[in-house]
């Protein structure tokens, strides 16, 4: 009886983890797919009033703010990370150097990379890939292919800028969502 007992426990321990863990990450697929849209279109409106002249700027003065924004809504932090950052306080701590490396090392064969779950006992943090898509060439994608006036515009605002030499579809970063439990 007392083996029967154990396998209930331990069962209903693992259905409750996966639905912990579908949860967590199903409310971070929304908030970054948000985040996504949210600064795309921005970004998008800026390129059509004032071209990369402006793009640049807005994405300069707002990118973090609008992150950080939607976390706070949300009652999460929510930040945008890169092993090269272009604005350095998106930096990779030691330990999201290594999930970066698991996350990009696990690229599927569909080419989607996936999310990663990490949980201690406060919190729960899901990351989620951010990958390189067309549009982003432009001022992402090696630095041949990037127009002079761009590099420019890049060197003054960030002149620590390693956010060069990209192709489509590579690992630009993740959004790190931190929930509290």
């Amino acid at each position: 009886m007392m083996k029967v007992w154990c396998l209930v426990f331990c069962l209903v321990f693992t259905f409750h983890c996966q639905n912990e863990k579908k949860d967590y990450e199903f409310l971070a697929l929304r908030l970054t797919t948000q985040a996504k849209t949210n600064l795309s279109q921005n970004l998008m409106e800026a390129m059509k009033e004032g071209g990369i002249k402006k793009a640049i700027p807005f994405c300069n003065e707002n990118a973090l703010s609008f992150t950080e924004s939607i976390g706070n809504q949300a009652n999460v932090q929510l930040k945008r990370i890169t092993n090269r950052p272009r604005n350095p306080k998106n930096a990779l701590t030691k330990e999201e150097t290594e999930i970066f490396s698991k996350i990009q090392n696990a690229k599927g064969k569909d080419g989607v990379f996936p999310n990663h779950l990490v949980s201690s006992d406060e919190t729960v943090t899901v990351y989620v890939p951010i990958t390189i898509q067309g549009q982003c060439i432009q001022c992402h994608g090696k630095t041949e292919e990037v127009q002079n006036e761009t590099k420019e515009i890049l060197s003054k605002l960030y002149p620590d800028d390693k956010a060069f030499g990209y192709n489509v579809g590579e690992l630009r970063g993740l959004f790190s969502v931190t929930f509290k439990k």
